[in-house]
């Protein structure tokens, strides 16, 4: 039988026999069957798994951030009411300050003379020379008191380093747990004669927030305490003015904190001590450590519920074992059919066979190659379509710039130049500037910022096909992977992000467009009002004119370099109150002007008295003095009636000028009818 080929023979029109699996292709088959099926099993179970463990560490560290903000939050508002304790202190301190040089040795009588700040404190103590006296204020039916030896330490070391100093946590006979602000007090030449200190209980006024002396079940453990590792407030209230020395994780959590200060890094800082989440966070005044100890199960409270909420996630890997058992059952069966029509073993005739199914199966990729370059000719052409009704009826405006040709352009900006599409495209976009220069001055600014970022903007004035000037801001976006130089250019009219054209047209100490850079810019405003080119707006411009109040005395008490400052603060407010289509300038000295293209007349009401109380509730401490600074605010609608920018803008003074008559810190319009 050697050299010979070997056929099966079958009578014809004969069905072939399937055999079982296990004769057709051995017991290797069953062992697929098997390991397939559980090897997906166990990769979806393992890329669960990591999910899981992925989501609890995104969720700890999540919490972890969060409550470290929470913690840092606390703490700033606990040294807030330390420096108000001080401030309140400091009056008191002035009006004690005469003593310190009388012959009388009785203390300040600030009680007899019916002022509301002593009330402040507990206790005030006074020290001058070896003459120490105490005074008790809310307890004074008591008596006064023997003065601590922690508010004796406090006023020698006052009176010898000459600045205000908070003591140390101790615990007076009178008040409990109390702590010692003092101040010193000099003479009319400045030197130090004695010294003042309040003495505050540590839950006074407000001292403590109440959720430090009773904390939630929910929320942990809050704990504020000393760098030294003395408890000032605890859920415990016999722990108070104790060491946390017996206690571990407060103890391990101060040595992490000291060893995070000392590589000089800021902030609050959030540890995972299993089982707990801890989080520390300094008071900036007294330098006092403000503790939270969240329990990790409370932690992962919300993010357990989450996940027995997907409890479909458990069923996916036995469903992705099933359906690839299933897929290994419908190929074995095709398996088993090829075996029992192919002769044993392999002849010529059989390899001509599988020529011809090779050959079919070209023309199959063929007809698919075909049937997927139809589809994709649809796909572009409904492409196309879409493109060519964006162009048509977007509401912005742009350009496909490629060099310095135009590309495809909308209708919209289009509609913006008085031109059509077809007008436009394949012109050189200098056709559209007003002077040839603009435009090299805005390439200049823009092409450094497109090379380094991709993208870049510009302010520019455009030419309208009647010859009327247009200002506008360009965004140019450069197009990855498309031909060189080309990119989008988007125009928005009327915005002014850039102050000026030129550095003549800018104010140096605010960086606004300055008086000239205005005129030029409601000029072209009005041109476009006038001949109906500015139709974006369904009301008419709206003109702010700022006057800033008492700026003359601002200058005269605390300097012209501190009234600088507030010039500067008033112009970066306008800056924020300016919209997507909003212009902000400096006039001259004290005013400003603001102009909103896109702004009802409510609207702008509303803003201007926003900017009035913003800056009320500034309040300024410039050379140690402390300033309330308003404004007068002229509001006009710009229309067509007005001959010119300079009467627009005189109008809008003479609008400032009677807010101003009214006492101030509001805004008047310039007529009745639209306030």
């Amino acid at each position: 039988m050697e050299g010979r080929d070997l056929y099966l023979y079958r009578p014809p029109g004969a069905t072939p026999q399937l055999e079982p699996p296990r004769d057709a292709a051995g017991p290797w088959l069953w062992r697929l069957w098997l390991a397939v099926p559980l090897m997906v099993l166990l990769g979806a179970a393992l890329v669960q798994w990591l999910a899981i463990q992925t989501s609890q560490q995104a969720v700890i560290s999540q919490l972890s951030a969060q409550q470290a903000d929470e913690t840092e939050m606390l703490a700033k508002l606990m040294g807030s009411k330390l420096e108000q304790s001080q401030k309140v202190l400091s009056s008191l301190g002035e009006a004690a300050a005469p003593w310190v040089q009388s012959p009388e040795s009785q203390p300040p009588p600030l009680l007899d003379q019916g002022l509301a700040a002593p009330r402040y404190f507990d206790s005030l103590v006074f020290a001058r020379g070896a003459q120490v006296f105490r005074r008790q204020v809310r307890d004074a039916g008591e008596g006064d008191a023997a003065v601590e030896p922690t508010e004796r330490d406090l006023l020698r070391r006052v009176m010898v380093d000459g600045k205000p100093l908070v003591s140390e946590p101790f615990r007076s006979a009178p008040g409990g747990p109390s702590i010692a602000l003092g101040i010193p007090l000099r003479d009319k030449q400045g030197a130090v004669k004695g010294a003042m200190a309040g003495v505050l209980r540590l839950q006074s006024q407000s001292l403590l927030p109440v959720s430090l002396a009773m904390s939630p079940p929910d929320s942990g453990q809050l704990v504020l305490m000393t760098s030294a590792g003395v408890l000032i407030s605890h859920p415990d209230p016999s722990r108070i003015l104790e060491t946390i020395d017996n206690e571990g994780l407060l103890a391990q959590a101060l040595q992490r904190w000291r060893d995070h200060a000392a590589s000089g890094a800021l902030g609050a800082q959030s540890w995972w001590l299993a089982p707990h989440v801890v989080s520390v966070a300094q008071m900036p005044a007294a330098r006092w450590l403000v503790v939270r100890v969240m329990p990790h199960d409370q932690s992962l409270q919300a993010w357990g519920r989450q996940w027995r909420s997907w409890w479909w996630l458990l069923v996916m890997p036995l469903a992705l074992a099933a359906l690839a058992w299933l897929w290994l059952w419908g190929h074995t069966r095709r398996f088993r059919l090829l075996l029992a029509q192919t002769p044993l073993p392999v002849a010529a005739a059989a390899q001509a066979g599988a020529a011809t199914d090779e050959i079919d199966r070209i023309g199959m990729h063929l007809q698919e190659l075909h049937r997927q370059r139809d589809a994709l000719a649809e796909q572009l052409r409904q492409q196309q379509q879409l493109a060519e009704g964006v162009l048509a009826h977007a509401r912005f405006s742009f350009l496909l710039l490629r060099g310095n040709q135009i590309q495809e352009v909308s209708q919209a900006l289009a509609h913006l130049l008085g031109y059509s599409r077809q007008d436009l495209l394949g012109q050189p976009v200098q056709m559209l500037a007003m002077a040839d220069r603009d435009f090299e001055l805005a390439w200049e600014q823009l092409a450094p910022e497109l090379e380094r970022l991709g993208s870049a903007e510009a302010s520019v004035v455009l030419r309208h096909q009647s010859g009327a000037p247009i200002m506008v801001s360009l965004q140019l976006v450069r197009i990855a992977d498309a031909a060189p130089a080309t990119c989008w250019c988007f125009v928005r009219a009327g915005q002014a992000r850039v102050a000026a054209q030129s550095p003549s047209r800018m104010d140096k100490l605010t960086l606004l467009p300055n008086y000239e850079a205005l005129l030029l810019h409601l000029t072209a405003l009005l041109q476009a009002r006038r001949e109906g080119l500015d139709q974006s707006s369904p009301s008419a411009p709206v003109l702010f004119y700022v006057n800033v109040d008492n700026m003359s005395a601002i200058n005269a008490l605390a300097g012209h370099a501190q009234g600088d400052l507030v010039l500067q603060h008033v112009a970066r407010q306008l800056q924020l109150l300016q919209p997507f289509q909003g212009y902000a300038a400096r006039v001259a000295g004290d005013k400003f002007a603001l102009v909103l293209r896109q702004c009802s007349p409510e609207k702008a009401h509303e803003l201007a008295s926003q900017l009035c109380d913003t800056l009320q509730n500034w309040q300024p401490q410039l050379r140690s003095k402390h300033f309330v600074v308003t404004v007068s605010i002229g509001l006009l609608q710009i229309d067509a009636s007005f001959a010119d920018a300079l009467q627009a803008v005189r109008a809008a003074d003479m609008a400032s000028y009677g807010a101003k008559r009214q006492g101030g810190n509001r805004a008047c319009w310039r007529e009745a009818k639209v306030a």
